[in-house]
């Protein structure tokens, strides 16, 4: 008796972790999902971090801020912290140089972004690729449902 009570448990355990994962696997303003084939499948991830986050969804910095930074991470599923990881963005605006960022690590990578001239009103988009589990899983790809194709990041430089 105590046998099934213990593997129902585990059995209900791993049904709320699974829950939650895919619960909050999506992409939004900040963050990229690059979970395999279902969304909380091996959910590695991008994130997006020094930008401002605003109620429509849109992302500012402020004049002056001289970087972002992005990072890649491989899911919180046991052993998974132990892949290799890489990033690559590339941010480019009209009228500045377009420049080309790489990371790499093992768990994550994190990639910072040079933000050339940022004066009010320009306008960055990041484009960003990564690779996982030691090379084996990229992202985006037609593995990863939530991100088949690019999906840049868009910066406005504002006093918001």
């Amino acid at each position: 008796m105590r046998t099934k009570s213990v593997f129902a448990a585990l059995v209900l355990g791993a049904l709320v972790f699974l829950s939650a994962s895919i619960a909050r696997a999506a992409n939004n303003s900040i963050f990229r999902d690059c979970s395999l084939i279902l969304s909380g499948i091996d959910a590695d991830f991008l994130h997006l971090s020094g930008v401002n986050v605003h109620a429509d969804g849109s992302l500012t910095v402020h004049p002056g801020q001289s970087s972002v930074e992005l990072t890649a991470k491989e899911s919180f599923d046991l052993m998974d912290n132990a892949g290799h990881v890489t990033v690559k963005a590339t941010i480019s605006s009209p009228v500045v140089t377009t420049l080309t960022f790489t990371g790499s690590g093992t768990d994550f990578a994190i990639a910072r972004l040079t933000l050339l001239h940022p004066t009010l009103g320009r306008v960055y988009t990041i484009s960003w690729s990564a690779t996982f589990d030691n090379g084996g899983h990229s992202c985006p790809s037609a593995i990863t449902p939530q991100n088949t194709g690019p999906n840049p990041f868009v910066i406005t430089v504002s006093n918001q």
